[in-house]
């Protein structure tokens, strides 16, 4: 796959958007302040989430010639899984369960969870951006 062919800098962008917001968090000590860091965190995660899922999907189709139907979400995540380019397939459900509950419903709870897992998710996608970086090196 040519580099040119996947383009990794939206997800890269998103990706340390999202670590400088979440350790900006974790770092605030004003309690009405980190609340808005917090929301900015959410939408940060979703963002890098989607955009995540989106990067999966153009490679699986571009490199191994997978349709639409192919790649339901489940299948992104196992076939991503299977070549070594995400660490935890039940990270990535997780991801996108949390994604789906705020899609549909913003309570605390749900935020309060979202929160929980951004250090994991980073992580991961971490994982991701340098697994795909490596292929898109080798060619």
């Amino acid at each position: 796959m040519k580099k040119s062919e996947l383009n990794l800098n939206i997800l890269k962008n998103s990706f340390e958007t999202l670590k400088e917001c979440y350790m900006d968090y974790l770092s605030q000590k004003d309690t009405k302040i980190k609340e808005y860091i917090k929301d900015s965190c959410i939408k940060r995660f979703e963002y890098t989430y989607e955009t995540s899922k989106k990067i999966m999907n153009k490679y699986l189709k571009k490199e191994f010639d997978k349709t639409e139907q192919d790649l339901s979400i489940n299948n992104i995540f196992r076939q991503m899984y299977g070549l070594n380019l995400i660490e935890n397939f039940e990270n990535w459900v997780d991801y996108r369960e949390k994604r789906n509950d705020t899609s549909h419903e913003y309570s605390q709870a749900k935020s309060n969870a979202i929160l929980e897992i951004i250090p994991n998710f980073i992580k991961d996608v971490e994982y991701l951006i340098n697994g795909l970086e490596q292929i898109l090196t080798d060619d």
